[in-house]
């Protein structure tokens, strides 16, 4: 009964290592292995030599795995620096962004209320110029009517200065036009109806202007006069003829002299009324261009920050991509090294395997040798 628990023990022994060496032959590594460990053994090599081989190979994972260890720390710690400056970077850029924004945050509404304050001015300029323009039409027309009316005395002045001067000419006795005199004057009819067809043309034309159609109704009383004169030879009636064109020629001189002070009088109002307008005029030409040069500074300002705010996206989007490209790279290297890790270790570990059943499994493995070798395995024909 113990003989056969003991072969039960011993198939199962058997069957268990049978397992695991057809486990090691599942890696390259350990298929490598157990093909050159075989050839060894059936050429006589000495056990110690493959426990020797066996070994090395070990302690050759154990090395490349701690040389692998130290330069991926190292490598890592370099992406962590480099990651670590790229991040600084990007929140200094992230940081710059936000004072350009709160800066143009702040001069933005500055530049629309001096916009605004600007068209105020235009209007407030154009409205002024309005009153100024119709200021200077009125003054112009004020300027033009006393011209006109300058022209209409002048015109019934040298009517009556030409009526009194055929009077002059024309009587025989100048002394008749003298105060005080006696002396008898000769005349002639001709006199009296040049005087009248002078004087009736004249008060025709007197009655149509604007300003002296007074005078042109006493012009054409005098035309009046000179035509009785004429017909009754009334040498008094001429006198009273010749005494109201002085009459006349008094009052229009007074009355000329009147309307020029007048005109002066408008044209100084004016000219204090034109100097305050300019004075208000000029005060807003300084207002509109201290605001369009403070516009002009504003605008300028801005379309600085604008483009140092598109600069600083530029450098903050190639600075992320930079930071993005450089943790894949690290995050790729890492990936990569445990892989290797992963692998060296399974090496590793098979080769530690193989060691133990060298130690402990020999009889087994030289059976399961055997067993490859009967069943013609190409791998350990001498």
């Amino acid at each position: 009964m113990k003989s056969i628990v003991l072969l039960v023990l011993v198939a199962s022994a058997f069957a268990t290592n049978l397992a695991a060496f057809e486990k090691l032959e599942q890696s390259k590594l350990g298929k490598t292995l157990l093909n050159t460990i075989a050839i060894q053994m059936q050429t006589g090599e000495p056990l110690e030599r493959i426990f020797s081989t066996l070994y090395d190979l070990e302690e050759r994972y154990q090395n490349d795995q701690r040389e692998d260890d130290a330069e991926n720390k190292a490598f890592q710690g370099v992406c962590d620096a480099d990651l670590a400056g790229l991040n600084q970077e990007i929140a200094n850029l992230e940081q710059r962004d936000t004072e350009l924004q709160a800066k143009l945050d702040e001069l933005q509404p500055v530049h629309d209320q001096k916009v605004g304050q600007r068209v105020a001015k235009l209007a407030e300029k154009a409205l002024l110029q309005t009153v100024i323009d119709e200021a200077q039409a009125k003054r112009q027309e004020q300027n033009d009517d006393f011209e006109a009316q300058r022209e209409e005395f002048t015109f019934v002045s040298g009517v009556l200065a030409e009526a009194r001067r055929l009077f002059t000419d024309n009587l025989q006795a100048p002394a008749f036009l003298q105060k005080g005199s006696n002396e008898a004057v000769h005349y002639t009819p001709q006199v009296f109806a040049q005087v009248a067809t002078h004087l009736n043309a004249a008060a025709h034309k007197a009655g149509q202007m604007k300003h002296i159609r007074t005078f042109g109704k006493a012009i054409k009383l005098m035309a009046s006069l000179a035509v009785k004169s004429q017909q009754y030879a009334n040498q008094e009636l001429t006198g009273r003829i010749i005494q109201l064109i002085d009459d006349l020629q008094n009052q229009l001189n007074q009355a000329f002299d009147l309307a020029r002070k007048t005109e002066d009088a408008r044209r100084q109002a004016y000219e204090a009324y034109n100097t305050l307008l300019n004075r208000d005029m000029n005060k807003l030409n300084s207002a509109i261009a201290n605001l369009e040069a403070e516009i002009q500074s504003l605008a300028d300002q801005l379309a600085a920050t604008h483009s140092s705010q598109d600069d600083n996206a530029a450098r903050l989007e190639a600075k992320t991509q930079q930071r993005d490209d450089r943790r894949a790279e690290c995050q790729q290297a890492a990936y990569e090294y445990q892989q290797r890790r992963t692998a060296r270790d399974g090496d590793r570990q098979t080769v530690s395997d193989l060691i133990g059943h060298l130690n402990s499994n020999m009889r087994d493995l030289k059976e399961y040798i055997a067993m490859r070798v009967a069943a013609g395995d190409s791998d350990l024909s001498q």
